[in-house]
This record gives C-alpha cells, sequence and structure tokens, in this order.
C-alpha cells in the first residue's frame, strides 16, 4: 500500500487505493490529499481522462455550493482552490467507513438497554461534516449499493445507519481477505439476505413462537422449580435454527449436526428435532414419581443432557439433523460435533479411498455468552477450524447471549467489549443482533448461512437476549441482579412484541394471536392428563432412527494365498535398498 501519495507518483497509484477500505482511506491527509486532488483537476480539463467511477462522482460535484456550506475554517486554499473540496470529499468517504465499520457500536443490539459508548467516528462533525454539506454532496461520496439507492450523501449516510446501526451489528473490518470483506460489504448493503416476510410467512413465524413460549410457559406452570434451563428470552434460537437447516437442505446438505449447552437444549429437542411431548412431558414427570426407564433414557443421565436425531425431508431429500448428547461441561461437545460433521462429509461408498464433501454436512454450535470467552476449548476448536484434514467448510456458531453468566455481568465475566470478541483474532464474520427483531434474526441467519456456502468458513451470530428467569429456575436471580430483573418483568416476550405488530398491520387479529398461544398450552395439558392416566410411563417409545446407510455388510473375505503375496510384497526391499540401520 503506498503511504505517500502526491504530484506526478499519484500517476501510478490505481484509483482502487481511495475507492478500496477504510485503511485506505485514513491515508488521505496531508500530501496523499494531493492524489484526489489531481483527479478532480484532471477531470475539469479532460472528463474522459480519469477513470468512470471518478468521472460519475465529479459531474455530480458542485464545489461552488460546497464552498457556501462549509465551514470557514475548512476553507484554507492553498495550492488549488479545491482543497477544501477535496477535504469534503475524503470527510464524506471516512464517515461512510466510519459507520460500517464502527457502526455497531451504536446498534439497538439489547432488548434492556440503549446502545452503551457509540463511536465517536460515527458523528459527522468528527470529519468536518454538517448535515447541510452532505446534503449538497452526491450519493457517490458513500460508493457502494448504498449510492444507488440514495439522493445524495446524506441521504447516503442516513441509509447506513439504518444498516449498520439498527437492530444489527456487523464486524467484518478485521478479515484479511478483501473479496470477503467486499462480499459481506455488498450482501449486507444490497438486501440480498434480507427478511421480508410476507403476511403468510408472518402468520407462521408467529405461530412457531408461539410453540416456543408455549412449551415454557406450560413446564413452568406444571413442573414449577423444575430445571429447565428455558429459551424464553433467546426464543428466535428455534426460528434460526429452522431457516439455515430449511437453507442447507435446500443446498443438498444430507447431515446438521448441532451442540449445545443446557440453555434452550429442551426448546430444540421438541421442535427443531421434533422430539414427542409426550417423551419430554413422561421425563417431567419421571422426576417427581418412580417409572420405569424408556428407551428415551437408558442411561438414566438428566434430560437435559439428551441428544436425539430427526430426519426432515428437504425438497424431495432427506435431511438427517443431530443432536450430541452434552454433558455438563458446556463446551466439549464442540470438537466433538466437528469431529461427527467432518466424519458425516466423507464418501466412502466408493473405490480408491473416501472423497469429502464439505456441503454434505454442516455443523452448529450453540454457546453460552459466558462460556464462549470462558473455556479454552473454544479457542482450540475455533483454531483447528481451517486446518487440513480437521476443517468442516465452515461451522455456524450462534451465541445465545443472556448478558449474564450464572449471576455475573458482562463486566465482571470478561475483558472484551463482545461475548464473541474471541472469534475476531481467528477473521471471522461476527453479526449481533437483538433477539426481539425476528426478521432481523432471520436475515442474520441467511446471511450466515450464504456466507459459509460462499467461503467455507465459520461465521458467528450473538443473539443478544436475556434470561427471563433464574440460571434453572430454581434460584431468584433479582437476588443478585435486581435492577436486570425490573427491566426483565416489565418487558413483553418476543412472541408479544411480534404478535401486537401483526395486528398492528391487519395480518392477524388478536383473537388469533391468543388462540395459537392456547393451542399449544391445551394441546400440553391434554398430553400429561393421558400421561397421568397411563401406569407404563410414555405413551410411545422413542422411534427407531434409520441407518444413515444400507445396513448390509458387504462381502470382504479374501483368498488366504492372495494374503501372503500381498504380505511377502510388503515385506520385499527394492533392489538396492539400504535400510538405516
Amino acid at each position: 500500500m503506498v503511504h505517500f501519495v502526491g504530484g506526478a507518483d499519484a500517476r501510478h497509484v490505481s484509483k482502487d487505493l481511495f475507492m478500496s477500505d477504510s485503511a485506505a482511506l485514513r491515508l488521505f491527509h496531508g500530501p496523499n490529499a494531493g492524489y484526489v486532488l489531481e483527479i478532480y483537476e484532471r477531470f475539469r480539463n479532460d472528463p474522459d481522462s480519469v477513470d468512470s467511477t471518478w468521472r460519475d462522482f465529479f459531474q455530480e460535484f458542485d464545489p461552488e455550493a460546497l464552498s457556501a456550506a462549509i465551514a470557514p475554517q475548512m476553507i484554507s486554499r492553498t495550492a488549488s482552490e479545491t482543497v477544501a473540496d477535496v477535504a469534503i470529499i475524503v470527510g464524506a468517504h471516512e464517515l461512510a467507513e466510519a459507520i460500517r465499520a464502527r457502526g455497531h457500536t451504536a446498534a439497538r443490539l439489547s432488548p434492556l438497554e440503549d446502545p452503551i459508548d457509540p463511536d465517536p467516528a460515527l458523528r459527522p462533525e468528527t470529519h468536518g461534516l454538517t448535515e447541510d454539506v452532505l446534503r449538497r454532496l452526491p450519493a457517490a461520496g458513500v460508493r457502494g449499493p448504498i449510492a444507488a439507492q440514495a439522493r445524495d450523501a446524506l441521504e447516503g449516510v442516513e441509509r447506513l445507519r439504518e444498516i449498520y446501526s439498527g437492530t444489527i451489528g456487523y464486524e467484518f473490518d478485521h478479515i484479511a481477505d478483501a473479496a470477503e470483506r467486499e462480499w459481506l460489504r455488498d450482501a449486507i448493503e444490497s438486501g440480498r439476505y434480507r427478511s421480508e416476510l410476507d403476511a403468510n410467512q408472518k402468520r407462521s413465524l408467529l405461530q412457531r413462537l408461539s410453540q416456543v413460549e408455549g412449551f415454557e410457559k406450560y413446564l413452568h406452570r406444571a413442573f414449577f422449580g423444575q430445571k429447565r434451563f428455558s429459551v424464553e428470552g433467546t426464543d428466535m434460537m428455534v426460528p434460526i435454527l429452522d431457516e439455515v437447516i430449511e437453507r442447507a437442505g435446500g443446498e443438498g446438505t444430507r447431515d446438521v449436526v448441532i451442540g449445545m449447552a443446557h440453555r434452550g437444549r429442551l426448546n430444540v429437542l421438541t421442535h427443531v428435532l421434533e422430539k414427542p411431548y409426550e417423551l419430554m412431558l413422561s421425563g417431567f414427570a419421571g422426576a417427581t414419581q418412580p417409572r420405569p426407564l424408556s428407551e428415551d433414557d437408558l442411561t438414566g443421565d438428566v434430560k437435559y443432557h439428551m441428544g436425539w436425531r430427526d430426519i426432515r425431508t428437504i425438497d424431495n431429500h432427506e435431511v438427517r439433523i443431530t443432536l450430541s448428547p452434552n454433558p455438563s461441561h458446556l463446551e466439549f461437545v464442540d470438537p466433538v460435533v466437528v469431529g461427527m460433521t467432518r466424519a458425516a462429509q466423507d464418501d466412502t461408498t466408493q473405490p480408491n479411498g473416501p472423497t469429502v464433501d464439505a456441503d454434505a454436512a454442516l455443523a452448529i454450535l450453540i454457546h453460552g455468552d459466558a462460556a464462549f470467552p470462558g473455556q479454552g476449548v473454544v479457542a482450540e476448536t475455533l483454531n483447528m477450524s481451517r486446518i487440513p484434514g480437521y476443517s468442516v467448510g465452515g461451522t455456524l456458531h450462534l451465541i445465545a447471549n443472556n448478558q449474564i453468566g450464572f449471576t455475573t455481568l458482562p463486566s465482571a465475566a470478561r475483558s472484551t467489549r463482545y461475548a464473541s470478541d474471541l472469534a475476531k483474532g481467528f477473521e471471522l464474520p461476527v453479526v449481533h443482533v437483538n433477539a426481539d427483531d425476528p426478521e432481523a434474526c432471520l436475515s442474520v441467519a441467511r446471511l450466515a448461512h450464504a456466507y459459509r456456502e460462499r467461503f467455507h468458513k465459520d461465521f458467528v451470530i450473538d443473539l443478544v437476549g436475556y434470561r427471563r428467569w433464574g440460571h434453572n429456575e430454581g434460584d431468584e436471580p433479582a437476588f443478585t441482579q435486581p435492577k436486570m430483573y425490573e427491566v426483565i418483568r416489565s418487558l413483553p416476550t418476543v412472541r408479544e412484541q411480534w404478535a401486537a405488530r401483526l395486528v398492528a398491520e391487519g395480518v392477524v387479529t388478536q383473537e388469533e394471536a391468543d388462540a395459537m398461544l392456547q393451542s399449544v398450552l391445551d394441546e400440553l395439558a391434554r398430553i400429561q392428563e393421558r400421561l397421568q392416566d397411563s401406569d407404563n410411563g410414555p405413551l410411545l417409545a422413542a422411534p427407531e432412527i434409520r441407518p444413515q446407510r444400507d445396513p448390509e455388510e458387504p462381502e470382504t473375505a479374501v483368498p488366504a494365498d492372495r494374503l501372503i503375496d500381498l504380505n511377502e510384497a510388503m515385506l520385499t526391499r527394492p533392489s538396492g535398498f539400504a535400510p538405516y540401520p
């Protein structure tokens, strides 16, 4: 990268230097402004002598209007009358790049509080700009897909704020590969993966959230005080998994392998892997009354350690979804799941050794926000993510961010701004999303899968929510975090917020929304009543898991003479070979 550009040397520097990333833009101070200045002067003398990108920009450029709008202290003209104009151009680009790189610091990521400590670089005045100046600057000043969507630079900046400082916060400026950064920037700003649901899809999402919430509400009422590690506060975890699995299946993926700790596990088992309500309720009933072990729990282990497997048909082919069993050491399942995925990517049905297809199987790891930076096995697993022989072509990581670890707030639990910051050292994209914005969550899920398909690298979704109850429903969280739980107690659930929005839009009536939730509660009540009337434990056994391949054993016998010949050949040294003594 050139660190000094001026005079004749400017002719040897690509125009991409100014139009590339924020690091390049920061070079445009002092003598480097001469590069922009020289291009502008060449344009004034002969528009066809400059690149079309610059030509389009300068054709809309009005230096006289800008000179009238800028602050007097900026008009310190030296070698040319346009030095102040160049400073404005550079300032507009720097502001746009600051929003792209640091807009997440001003994003509304937490359902519980407003943004904390936004970066000063996000303010126009930091770059010597005002709204009036930006309004007089062409939209090309902010570049990228936004430039084509805006009338002027001010509208472009405001659009960038909506994207990068809304309910999603993007971090990808730390990625060294320019192609990855450019792909992410274009995907984000073009809205290619933005979730825009129609009325039926909105109703379906409300139905899904009603299932998620209804399941937790019923368990809380029917088995009060029993540990279940509720998903409430990060309910969108389930629709996110739905979205990723559907998209993976649509691309031909045969296996999805999931690893997670306790938080939200029962809801994922029930709704993502379709473990029957009968078996789930039977497990809770078994905690309070003696009953025989079922096929579901031959180990006698607790229900929130168990795994499950389901086979779903997506686009006319079967996708096997597996949730790995996981004991109490929360993150030790990470390398297990990656290993299971790597094995599922091998095709051993052909001669001449196995072939590997990274798209045949997808690994998804769900982490706690305290465990992700706090347990070393996470870093160890990330470190192996691109080592040949261990890589699975990208793992999707979802941090179920409750903003609390047991009873510890982030400020006392880690030394970084975000729970996800560890991942930046491995040059992984990190996207933070407010767990109370369903459409934003689905947009992030789509982006994550698309990135993994394109670059075969890990991707981190930081789902920022909260924990509605205590650590395990058996403790009172207000004892240690009274202020946080005063906010949580008054906060509507994501289902309630989504239902209210759909009622306001006329998609559903309040009665229809209430009926969706009540139908889940009624179904669970009917199942529990039947269980209580049964003396034989669960009403159905765990379904048989179908094998991945034909279970018939092939004929592998080899004649003894052939084995002897092969053995002799392996023991025979080539002519002239002298072994090391």
